[in-house]
């Protein structure tokens, strides 16, 4: 291809500041040299030039050629697309034509089974089998074709008339089998459902009817707003219990001033009869479906009958129970007892089948509660200081609102919360008439009037506390049925009574034990017992005066206690600190002869008649007694034999005692460690009563023996006391256990 030389560059090389001819001169003189050029490539090039004016002639004769060949094929194509769509044609008339001979063979087929079945259905008397002929029919009445063609009406018509015939008596034998509990009856009703296809819609039909029958019933008794509006119906037969059964046949309830008497009639009758009988029949439909399932049926889409019906009679009930009128409620809540007592009676008539949830009938227990509250109440109404006579109030209207309610066990912990809360405030009335102070517990003279008022407060408290264990006796027999734990929650509350008896008791006791300190602590006072010229036979004067101390302040300020079991513990308490007081001060009594030791051998009998007041059968002390007895023997033993005691826990005598009667064979000299202390008697015998841990009182008694010690060597004695050795042997020994 021929290019010129001539370019934008050299164009704008032209001096702008020539004149416009000298630059029209400049371009023309260009342009002549651009053309001489043309011309000179076109001479160079010629042969390439004209080889390429051949290639484009031969390509246009290749166009015209091809242009040709497509023409061609076009023409053929036409000529085959003509011949496809004549046969196509002719297959697609042939097929409709086929499809059409097919649809109405099949028409005449099922035409043909229609009416044969039809026949079948004519002649057939089981209903089982006419269902399973209905079952093959279904699709066949409902076909749009079959219902164009004029010869199988009469035949659809018969079939639709039959099956309908055949349903409505199924749901009667269905009903019927429930009723008679005819369990073949009810099994063969379902697999006629079954064949139909219409068990699930069966069952709610049949579930439907039972809740609706049950509501009618229940709106029945809950009829009108007011009693006086109530209409008179027919009373329930009781001869013909059968006759009055089925849903929706409750007794009418009348219009006379009876009308608690005849609902609580009803609403029995409807939970237990009524209820009981839909119960049984949702039972046995229960089995009739797990036969059929059995046999081969398909019940995957069936619900849990069982289950359903009664979540959806509790929620009727609910709902019932919620929404009846004031009056109503008024009388469900106050009469909860007897709504439980039907209910607990229809689950045990049912075998436990069907229970009731815990919590179904708690929208009533706040008003039957606080009826029962009210009652309890209002025995202690108005009265500032309780008797006996107020006590058997309370436990008569107690014990009948329990008994009215172990029928639930939740009831029965709720009315004795109730019970227990009447019963505290009983006591906290009692609590505030007891007196306390000196004149409440003195007992160097006979009671004084605020002792006796205790006395008959304590009384009341201990005749409560019998009486509510003398209810729980009774009912106890309906307490081993239910699951509650009012029994143990009631017997927990009497503590309260205890705790209010023992402070009386206490105080008493306390300045009891404070006289008997006293007197036992004039036995150091005691005439003759240094002396070997005393009597060792009948009792010290401070033995006397403390038989003679018991024996009255027991008969005058105790025995009007009539909580003797309470007495009793009171008294083996005082009677165990009472031998500790007596051998503590025999223990540290100096000086003291053989003689005097014999006698205290005797007053160690004469310690126990002193007890017989306070502890009639001493034995039931346990260690106590048994030291009392051990101290008399060892009292008059030698320390030879006193040493030779045994130590430690198996040793029924402490250490520190068998040391207290060795320092008292001891001369002067090794004086005693409460003297060493220089301490009373009295205080001694305090500390030890203070100080429960006997290596305390070892450390009390290492202080005396190492004074002695110290003095021995500081007098430089050339002897002990011949007591001193076995004293610190056996000190040791004790202090090694």
């Amino acid at each position: 291809m021929i290019k010129p030389e001539l370019d934008d560059e050299s164009i704008t090389k032209v001096d702008a500041n020539t004149t416009i001819q000298e630059q029209i001169q400049e371009l023309s003189k260009r342009l002549q040299n651009v053309n001489d050029d043309l011309h000179q490539q076109v001479r160079e090039k010629h042969g390439a030039l004209l080889q390429q004016a051949m290639h484009a002639g031969r390509f246009d004769v290749a166009l015209n050629t091809l242009y040709y060949d497509v023409e061609q094929i076009r023409t053929i194509g036409h000529k085959l697309k003509n011949q496809i769509d004549i046969q196509y044609q002719q297959v697609d008339n042939q097929t409709r034509v086929l499809g059409r001979l097919h649809e109405l063979s099949h028409l005449l087929r099922s035409a043909g089974t229609l009416l044969s079945l039809t026949v079948k259905l004519r002649s057939t008397k089981d209903p089982l089998k006419q269902a399973e002929l209905h079952y093959e029919l279904g699709q066949l009445i409902e076909d749009e074709d079959l219902k164009k063609i004029d010869f199988v009406q009469n035949a659809r018509a018969e079939v639709i008339n039959s099956r309908q015939k055949l349903r409505n008596l199924t749901q009667m034998q269905l009903v019927t089998g429930l009723q008679e509990r005819s369990e073949a009856q009810v099994v063969n009703a379902l697999k006629i459902f079954k064949n139909f296809n219409l068990l699930q819609k069966s069952l709610d039909d049949l579930i439907a009817t039972f809740i609706s029958d049950l509501e009618q019933s229940l709106r029945e008794c809950f009829a009108g707003t007011d009693i006086s509006v109530l209409h008179k119906g027919v009373p329930i037969n009781k001869a013909s219990p059968k006759t009055n059964r089925g849903p929706g046949k409750t007794p009418m309830l009348t219009t006379t001033q009876n009308f608690r008497a005849k609902f609580w009639k009803s609403l029995h009758w409807l939970l237990y009869e009524e209820l009981y009988e839909i119960c049984q029949q949702v039972i046995l439909l229960t089995s009739a479906l797990d036969q059929i399932k059995q046999l081969g049926y398909d019940t995957t889409e069936i619900y849990d009958v069982h289950n359903h019906v009664w979540q959806v009679v509790q929620t009727l009930l609910r709902k019932s129970f919620s929404e009846c009128p004031a009056h109503v409620t008024q009388t469900l809540q106050e009469g909860l007892a007897k709504l439980l007592t039907s209910a607990r009676g229809l689950e045990e008539r049912l075998n436990g089948e069907f229970i009731f949830d815990t919590d179904m009938f708690s929208a009533l227990e706040v008003g039957y509660i606080s009826k029962c509250a009210a009652n309890m109440k209002a025995c202690l109404a108005g009265v500032d200081m309780p008797s006996n006579e107020t006590v058997d109030i309370l436990i008569r209207v107690a014990s009948t609102e329990l008994s009215a309610a172990l029928i639930d066990a939740r009831l029965t912990n709720s009315v004795s919360a109730v019970f227990i809360a009447c019963s505290q405030e009983l006591c906290k009335k009692l609590e505030s008439q007891i007196k306390l102070g000196a004149d409440s517990k003195q007992v160097v003279d006979i009671p004084n009037y605020q002792q006796t008022q205790n006395v008959v407060i304590s009384n009341i408290l201990h005749y409560h506390k019998d009486s509510v264990r003398r209810m729980l006796v009774d009912l106890d027999v309906h307490f081993s049925k239910s699951k509650s734990t009012a029994q143990q929650d009631i017997l927990k509350a009497l503590d309260q009574t205890n705790i209010l008896i023992g402070t009386i008791l206490q105080q008493i006791m306390d300045s009891i034990l404070s006289t008997i300190s006293i007197i036992l602590l004039s036995m150091h006072r005691e005439p003759g017992l240094s002396s070997e010229k005393i009597s060792t036979s009948g009792p010290s004067m401070y033995m006397k005066e403390l038989q003679e101390f018991i024996s009255r302040v027991w008969s005058n300020h105790i025995g009007p206690f009539e909580d003797k079991e309470l007495v009793s513990k009171c008294g083996q308490e005082l009677a165990k600190r009472c031998i500790e007081l007596f051998i503590h001060n025999m223990s540290i009594l100096r000086p003291i002869s053989q003689a005097g030791r014999q006698r205290l051998k005797s007053d160690c009998n004469h310690m126990e008649n002193a007890l017989k007041p306070i502890c009639p059968n001493l034995p039931d002390l346990g260690n106590p007694a048994r030291l009392l007895r051990a101290m008399s023997f060892l009292i008059v033993q030698p320390p030879e034999e006193l040493v030779k005691q045994s130590v430690g826990g198996d040793s029924l005598v402490p250490s520190y005692i068998v040391l207290f009667l060795l320092f008292g064979y001891a001369n002067s000299e090794l004086q005693s460690p409460h003297t060493t202390a220089n301490w009373s008697n009295e205080r001694l015998i305090e500390w030890l009563e203070g100080h429960t841990s006997d290596r305390e009182k070892l450390e009390l008694i290492s202080g005396a023996i190492q004074r002695y010690r110290d003095q021995v060597r500081r007098k430089k004695i050339e002897q002990y006391d011949e007591v001193y050795p076995l004293m610190v042997e056996f000190f040791e020994k004790s202090l090694k256990l």
